[in-house]
């Protein structure tokens, strides 16, 4: 995968992003783009490069409240291997783009 923008990605040192390098896939997300819903099993991580992803949360009334927006500086879905605890639904916000 080429670099693509994500400043975390860009941050790692040399050796480490050569041994991620190969498990990158460069993908476009649309807008309203769901990447996973709350509880479910997170197969994926996804560093934004121009997509801005938005972390909701629905509430009992059925409303979705956003509760963080990643960018090209962050990572969604690198939770899942540290708890297991219910996640937000991860959904790519106003701006579609590159992860």
């Amino acid at each position: 995968m080429p670099d693509n923008g994500n400043l975390l990605l860009a941050s790692f040192a040399p050796n480490d992003l050569a041994t991620l390098r190969p498990h990158l896939k460069l993908t476009e997300l649309k807008q309203a783009d769901v990447l996973f819903e709350a509880g479910d099993r997170i197969d994926y991580v996804y560093f934004p490069a121009g997509a801005v992803i938005s972390l909701v949360v629905g509430l009992s009334s059925g409303e979705m409240v956003e509760t963080a927006m990643v960018g090209k500086d962050g990572v969604v879905g690198a939770s899942a291997a540290l708890d297991t605890r219910p996640r937000p639904s991860g959904r790519s916000c106003s701006s579609p783009g590159a992860h």
